[in-house]
């Protein structure tokens, strides 16, 4: 059952990113973050209202899920629309592949026990950051393109955000009993959208009603339902049977999903860096995820 849970939350998340660019092509980031990410708040209405569970949370326990929205929503989210303007889909889950590295980091510094600190898991990282400087390398060497280079730190900051925020969402909410995982999760997404329509307000011009062609509506419902609201119940359920580093492999699929629909959907076929990057990481991936003996 768990292995399952794990291929169907690759699938989310891999097709995140070419859902994330059919948005982004028309609309701006902040706009397209706001949308996707309220499109997620509704269906946890809807789900919810329908349990009629109870989404009351204490006043002194808010920072709880204020802090996991923002690892897990706010900041990746707006990180990935930022940055997926400037490069392929592909790239995108080439990024999100390396999210174990960050849970490896965060969990030995946080976590104890399958999360802790090994040298095995120090090599894995390492190779995780050779893997990440060769894609960029053509761009930060040979031929400097700074749009390229943006687009990669913007998905940097959403894979670490990711890694982070899942050793957080571990340590803070599943194994935390005190408020329920129906009220964390909407107050999540509740906080999140506020957050994120203040700054496109802000500092982003409104998208037109033109803007929502057929194409970028369903993938705003593709990205807010599936690759947000369900890939979070996904993770959720995979971070109780397995931890947070071994659930964050989890990505070691997403390259290949997003490299899949980049061809099928882009025709655009990964050049000879993103291929040798990707199979540093998946080494990465490898040394990192590898059982500790007790």
């Amino acid at each position: 059952m768990s292995y399952l849970l794990a291929f169907c939350l690759a699938l989310c998340w891999g097709t995140a990113f070419l859902a994330t660019k059919n948005i982004v092509d028309v609309l701006p980031p902040y706009w397209c973050t706001f949308f996707r990410v309220l499109t997620g708040l509704l269906f946890f209405v809807v789900l919810y209202g329908l349990q009629r569970k109870d989404l009351r949370i204490s006043p002194k326990q808010l920072w709880r899920p204020w802090l996991i929205g923002f690892m897990l929503i706010l900041l990746p989210f707006a990180a990935l629309s930022w940055g997926q303007r400037f490069v392929a889909p592909t790239i995108g889950g080439i990024f999100n592949g390396t999210t174990p590295i960050w849970s490896f980091i965060a969990g030995a510094i946080i976590l104890k026990g399958v999360d802790r600190f090994t040298w095995r898991r120090a090599f894995g990282v390492l190779f995780g950051l050779g893997g990440i400087l060769c894609i960029a390398w053509p761009s930060l060497v040979i031929k400097t393109d700074l749009a390229f280079l943006y687009g990669c730190a913007g998905l940097l900051v959403m894979s670490w955000s990711y890694g982070f925020g899942n050793v957080i969402t571990k340590k803070i909410m599943v194994d935390n009993h005190s408020t329920s995982l129906e009220a964390n999760t909407f107050h999540q997404y509740l906080f999140a959208s506020i957050v994120l329509f203040v700054l496109a307000f802000t500092l982003e011009t409104p998208p037109a009603l033109v803007d929502f062609s057929v194409k970028v509506v369903v993938s705003i419902l593709f990205a807010g339902v599936f690759s947000s609201a369900i890939a979070f119940l996904l993770m959720i359920a995979l971070i109780k049977r397995w931890g947070a580093t071994r659930m964050a492999s989890v990505t070691y699929f997403s390259p290949v999903i997003a490299m899949a629909g980049d061809f099928i959907f882009l025709h655009r076929i990964p050049n000879g860096n993103e291929i040798l990057g990707l199979c540093f990481i998946f080494i990465s991936l490898f040394l990192i995820q590898k059982p500790i003996k007790s």
